[in-house]
C-alpha cells in the first residue's frame, strides 16, 4: 500500500529522465492547441522523515511519501492577456500502521490571470485554494500542543488577490488592490481525557463508564479567519536613481469565527455509585473582528552604483483594534537586503515586524530575522541555507523559534528536478517549558514538469 504508488511514480519520473537524456522526449508540452494554449503534465513525489510529526513536546517519528500528480494549463505566455491554471492533488502515505489514519489526499488550486496591453494600465488577479495537514504553524503561535493531540490539523486554504496598476506618468505609479484570504478547518478528531482518579474504586467505576472521560475536538481553541485588504501605494522614481520610492497604505479587517467546537464533559458533583453525567461545554469567548490600518514609506531597487546591493522595504506604523479591546499602534516594518557576493554566492538578511489576527483567537504581535545564502554550485545544482529567528506573542503566550534550513536543488534537464532538505525547529514557550519542542525533518522530492 504504501511502496506501490511511490515506487511507480518514481519509475515514471526515471523513465522520463533516461529517454530526454536519449532525446527521445519532446521539448514541446504535453498538449498544445494553437500558438498560444499549452497543458503540461506537472507532478511531484516527496519523501519525509521526521523525528516530531505532531511539533509536540513528547515526540512521534514518521515517514511519509507524497505522490502528487497534477496539470498546469498556460494560455498566452507572450500576449497582452495571459492566464495559468494549475490542478494537483497530492495522495499522503505514512510507514506505520498507527499513523494510517492521517493518510489522505490533499488539493493545491491556483490560477492567475494578467492583463498587460503596454499601456499605462496593468490588471493582475491571483487565486488559490490549498489542503494542508500540520500542527507546526499554530504551534508557533502558542497553540497548546497536548490540547491538538497527538493529531494533525486539516486545514482548506484560500487567497484571492486583484491588483490594479496605473502610470500615472513616466516615473509615478499609482496601485490599488483587493486581497481576501480565509480558513477552513475540516474534519476534526476527536480527542479523549481520562477522568482523573486516586483509588481502585473510582477507577473501577470510570472503567465501566466512558463519560468519566472529556472528548474534544483538537479544533476547540482554535478560530477561523477571514481576512480582506485593501492596499494603496503609489510610487515614484528620481531621475538617474535605481531605487524607487512610495507611500503605502494599507486596511485589514479580519472577522473571527469558531472552528468546529465539540466538548463532553463529565460533571464532578455525582458520586461514584451514580457516575458522572455529560455535560457539553461552552466554547470560551474570543474576538469578532479586528481592524488594522498600515500607514508607511516603501523603497525597492538598487542604493548603490556597483548593482550588487538590493532592498526592498516597507517602514512605518500599523494601529489595530478589537471589539474587545481598545486600539493600540506598533512600528511595523519588512525590510530585505539581498546581496551578490561573488558570481557564485549570494546571500540575503530581512527582518520584520507586524501585528495580526491570531488562529488561537485575539491578535499575534511578531519580530522575524532571516539570514539566507545561496551558492551556485555547477550550473545546474545550487546550494541553499538559511537560519530564522521568531519572537511571537500571542495573547500573553510568548513563542521564541528557531529555524535553521540546509537544501539543494539540481536540475537534471528542462522537465525534472531534484530537491533535498533537512530542517531543524527549535521552539520554547518561557511560560511553559514543559511544551517545549525540537522538530528534525529530511526531505527528498522529484518534480517532472513535461
Amino acid at each position: 500500500m504504501l511502496k506501490v504508488p511511490f515506487l511507480v511514480a518514481a519509475a515514471l519520473l526515471s523513465v522520463s529522465a533516461s529517454t530526454h537524456a536519449a532525446n527521445l522526449l519532446p521539448s514541446s508540452p504535453l498538449i498544445q492547441i494553437g500558438d498560444d494554449l499549452d497543458i503540461l503534465f506537472d507532478s511531484a513525489v516527496a519523501l519525509e522523515v521526521t523525528d516530531n510529526l505532531y511539533s509536540s513536546a513528547t515526540k512521534t517519528s514518521s515517514t511519509s511519501w507524497t505522490v502528487t500528480p497534477g496539470l498546469t494549463l498556460e494560455y498566452g505566455k507572450d500576449s497582452p492577456l495571459s492566464l495559468t491554471l494549475s490542478a494537483k492533488r497530492g495522495y499522503v502515505y505514512f510507514d506505520k500502521a498507527s499513523l494510517a489514519s492521517l493518510e489522505d489526499s490533499r488539493d493545491a488550486l491556483s490560477g492567475n490571470l494578467r492583463y498587460a496591453p503596454g499601456g499605462p494600465l496593468t490588471v493582475t488577479l491571483d487565486s488559490s485554494y490549498r489542503v494542508t495537514a500540520r500542527n507546526d504553524e499554530l504551534a508557533a503561535q502558542g497553540v497548546n500542543s497536548t490540547v491538538l493531540g497527538a493529531t494533525l490539523v486539516r486545514q482548506a486554504n484560500y487567497a484571492h488577490n486583484l491588483d490594479v496598476g496605473y502610470q500615472l506618468t513616466e516615473r509615478t505609479k499609482l496601485n490599488v488592490g483587493f486581497g481576501n484570504t480565509y480558513n477552513n478547518y475540516l474534519n476534526p478528531t476527536k480527542l479523549r481525557f481520562p477522568y482523573s482518579v486516586t483509588t481502585d474504586s473510582e477507577y473501577a467505576a470510570k472503567k465501566a463508564s466512558s463519560l468519566w472521560d472529556t472528548i474534544n475536538y483538537n479544533t476547540n481553541t482554535l478560530t477561523e479567519l477571514n481576512t480582506k485588504s485593501i492596499p494603496v501605494s503609489i510610487d515614484y522614481q528620481a531621475p538617474g536613481e535605481k531605487i524607487t520610492y512610495g507611500f503605502k497604505y494599507q486596511r485589514d479587517v479580519t472577522d473571527y469565527s469558531a472552528a468546529p467546537f465539540y466538548s463532553l464533559v463529565p460533571t464532578a458533583s455525582h458520586t461514584i455509585a451514580q457516575g458522572p453525567a455529560p455535560t457539553l461545554a461552552t466554547r470560551p469567548a474570543f474576538p469578532k473582528q479586528l481592524v488594522k490600518d498600515f500607514y508607511g514609506l516603501t523603497a525597492k531597487g538598487q542604493p548603490t552604483e556597483s548593482g550588487k546591493l538590493n532592498i526592498t522595504a516597507k517602514v512605518g506604523y500599523a494601529v489595530s483594534q478589537t471589539d474587545s479591546q481598545p486600539s493600540s499602534g506598533d512600528p511595523s516594518y519588512s525590510v530585505t537586503l539581498s546581496h551578490t557576493l561573488t558570481e557564485l554566492i549570494t546571500h540575503n538578511l530581512t527582518f520584520s515586524r507586524d501585528t495580526a489576527a491570531s488562529s488561537a483567537g485575539g491578535v499575534t504581535a511578531s519580530k522575524t530575522y532571516t539570514y539566507g545564502a545561496n551558492f551556485t554550485a555547477a550550473t545546474d545544482l545550487t546550494l541553499n541555507l538559511s537560519v530564522t529567528k521568531s519572537d511571537v506573542l500571542s495573547g500573553a503566550t510568548g513563542v521564541n523559534t528557531w529555524v535553521y534550513t540546509l537544501g539543494a536543488d539540481y536540475k537534471y534537464n528542462s522537465h525534472l528536478s531534484l530537491q533535498a532538505g533537512y530542517n531543524l525547529t527549535d521552539s520554547k514557550i518561557p511560560a511553559a517549558p514543559s511544551a517545549n519542542f525540537k522538530a528534525n525533518t529530511f526531505t527528498a522530492s522529484a518534480a517532472f514538469r513535461y
